[in-house]
C-alpha cells in the first residue's frame, strides 16, 4: 500500500530533526528520529545511511553494517555507503570485508579518493598484522589491531633538499621566499613589518607538477622541521578521533617550531561542509579552523602548506585570509623548467652528450611528473643492454627520443575531466537525428572563477584546437626532425 503524502512529509520532518541531533553528536535521539522516519517510509534511504553513520559512532557497527546494506539494497550504485561500509568492517577488525567494499567503492567510483586511501592502509594494516602474527622462534605471538589513530608523529629531519634541487621555476621560488623562507629566517625582521612566520599557504596546480616536491624543498630552505600528515593516518571514523589526530600533529609541530606541517589533497581533508556525503567530515573542518586560529594553541612558527589539484572543493571558510589565504599556483613546467629537470635527473646517470634543447621542445605541456619518468624509462633501455649483455654505454639523446614516441602527457586528460566541472562545456546531442545543443554550467561563480584564473586559463588553453595542434606540430618536430640544437 503506497504512502501518502502527510506520511511522507513526515518521514522528512523526523530525519531533518534526526540531522540536528546528529549534528550536536547526540546520536541517541538522532538514531530515534531515524526510526521514525523509517517507519514512516521503509524506503528512506537516507534515513537508514544517516542511522548506519550514527550507529557506527555510538560503535554499534553490527547495526551499522545492517542499516548501510540496507541502503546498498535500495541504491546499488551509491559508492559512498560501500565506503561506509568498509569503514565499519574495517573497525570491527575484519579486513577482508572491509577491503571488498572499499573495491566495490571504487570500481563504482574511480577517483573516490577517501575509499582509495582507506584501501592502501587497511591493505598495508593487514600485512602488518599477518607478519606480526607468525610465530617467532620458542612460542606464539599475540597481535593487536589497533584503532587507525596516530600514535607518534613523526618528523622528518630538516630536509636535505632546498630550492637547488628545485629545476627552474625561479619567480615561483621568488614568491616563495617572499611569503615563507625570509619570514622563517628572520622572524625579527618580519615583526618589524607586521609580518609573522607562520600561517598558511595553498599551493594549487595540474596533478604531477611538483607541489609535494617544494613543500618539502621550501622545509629544507627554512631549515625548519617537516611534517608530513597524511590523510589516510588523520581520517578515521570512530567519533571525535579525527579532531583528536589533527590536534596531535598541530600540537607536535607547536612543540618542535619552526615547523612546516604539509596537508597533500586539501579536498578531502578540508571539503565543503555541505551535502549528507560529507556529514562524518564536517567536525574535522571545524576542528582544522580552531587549530589555524589559535585557538587550540599559538600557531607562531608553524607554516601549515596545504596542496590540491581542486582548490574550488576546499571549504571556504579554510581558504579565506589568516588561514590558507595565500594561494600559490603551481603550473606545469616552462620550457626553461623542462631542460633543468632533465639535467637535474640526468646528474647521477651515465649521459652522453644530450640535446637538451629538443627533449625540451619535445616535451611541451608535460609535468614534471611525466619528465621524470620518461628520464627513468630513457635509462632503462642502456641498463637493460648492460645487464643482458655485459656492455655498457651512455644514454643517449636516441633513447629519450624512443620513450618520447611512446609517451605523451598526461595533462591534456586531466584538462578535460575538469573542464566540464569548472568552466562549464557544450555538449551536442542528438535525438531522431537533429542536434540539441545542452550547456553545463559551471560549478564556479564569476568571483571564484576570477580567483582561480590562472589554472583555468591553462585548463582552456589545454583544451584548445590551435593549441593542440602547436602541440602536435612542435612535438612532432622535436622528435622526427634532427635539427642539432
Amino acid at each position: 500500500m503506497p504512502k501518502s503524502s502527510g506520511s511522507g512529509e513526515d518521514a522528512r520532518t523526523y530525519y531533518k530533526i534526526g540531522n540536528e541531533y546528529y549534528e550536536k553528536g547526540d546520536f541517541d535521539n538522532a538514531i530515534s528520529n531515524y526510526t521514525r522516519a523509517i517507519g514512516l517510509d521503509p524506503k528512506y534511504d537516507k534515513a537508514y545511511y544517516n542511522r548506519g553513520l550514527a550507529y557506527a559512532c555510538k560503535e554499534d557497527y553490527d547495526k551499522a553494517i545492517a542499516d548501510i546494506n540496507k541502503v546498498i539494497e535500495l541504491k546499488p550504485e551509491f559508492a559512498e555507503a560501500y565506503y561506509i561500509l568498509g569503514l565499519a568492517y574495517e573497525y570491527k577488525s575484519m579486513p577482508d570485508r572491509a577491503i571488498e567494499a572499499y573495491n566495490k567503492a571504487l570500481k563504482l567510483n574511480p577517483s573516490f579518493k577517501d575509499a582509495q586511501n582507506r584501501l592502501e592502509l587497511t591493505l598495508s594494516q593487514k600485512e602488518k598484522a599477518e607478519k606480526e602474527a607468525k610465530p617467532a622462534e620458542g612460542g606464539a605471538r599475540e597481535t593487536k589491531i589497533e584503532d587507525g589513530q596516530i600514535k607518534e608523529v613523526a618528523f622528518l629531519e630538516k630536509p636535505k633538499m632546498n630550492f637547488e634541487n628545485v629545476a627552474g621555476m625561479e619567480w615561483l621560488k621568488n614568491i616563495i621566499k617572499r611569503y615563507i623562507v625570509y619570514p622563517f629566517k628572520d622572524p625579527k625582521l618580519a615583526e618589524k613589518y607586521g609580518m609573522r612566520a607562520g600561517g598558511g599557504v595553498m599551493l594549487y596546480g595540474p596533478p604531477g607538477c611538483g607541489k609535494t616536491f617544494i613543500a618539502k624543498a621550501t622545509a629544507g630552505e627554512c631549515q625548519a622541521n617537516f611534517i608530513n600528515a597524511k590523510i589516510s593516518d588523520i581520517v578515521d571514523m570512530y567519533a571525535g578521533n579525527t579532531e583528536k589526530n589533527l590536534h596531535k600533529v598541530f600540537e607536535s609541530a607547536r612543540k618542535a617550531a619552526p615547523s612546516i606541517i604539509f596537508f597533500d589533497e586539501m579536498e578531502a581533508l578540508g571539503g565543503k561542509r555541505e551535502g549528507e556525503q560529507q556529514q562524518h567530515m564536517k567536525m574535522a573542518v571545524n576542528q582544522m579552523l580552531a587549530e589555524m586560529d589559535g585557538i587550540e594553541g599559538t600557531t607562531e612558527n608553524i607554516l601549515v602548506v596545504g596542496a590540491t589539484n581542486m582548490p574550488w572543493d576546499v571549504d571556504p571558510a579554510l581558504r579565506r585570509s589568516g588561514r590558507f589565504g595565500t594561494m600559490v599556483y603551481i603550473p606545469p613546467p616552462d620550457w626553461r623548467s623542462r631542460m633543468a629537470i632533465f639535467k637535474l635527473e640526468c646528474k647521477n646517470r651515465p649521459v652522453s652528450r644530450i640535446a637538451w634543447y629538443r627533449l625540451a621542445f619535445a616535451t611541451m605541456s608535460y609535468s614534471s611528473a611525466d619528465i621524470k619518468q620518461v628520464v627513468k624509462e630513457a635509462a632503462m633501455i642502456p641498463w637493460e643492454q648492460e645487464y643482458l649483455t655485459g656492455k655498457g654505454r651512455s644514454i643517449t639523446t636516441a633513447d629519450f627520443i624512443r620513450v618520447l614516441k611512446q609517451r605523451k602527457s598526461t595533462l591534456p586528460p586531466w584538462y578535460q575531466l575538469v573542464e566540464k566541472e569548472i568552466v562549464g562545456k557544450k555538449e551536442t546531442q542528438y535525438i531522431d537525428g537533429k542536434p540539441h545543443i545542452t550547456e553545463k554550467p559551471s560549478k564556479l561563480s564569476p568571483e571564484e572563477q576570477e580567483a582561480y584564473k590562472d589554472l583555468i586559463n591553462e585548463i582552456k588553453r589545454g583544451n584548445r584546437f590551435y593549441w593542440k595542434w602547436i602541440r602536435t606540430l612542435v612535438r612532432h618536430v622535436a622528435l622526427y626532425v634532427p635539427i642539432p640544437f
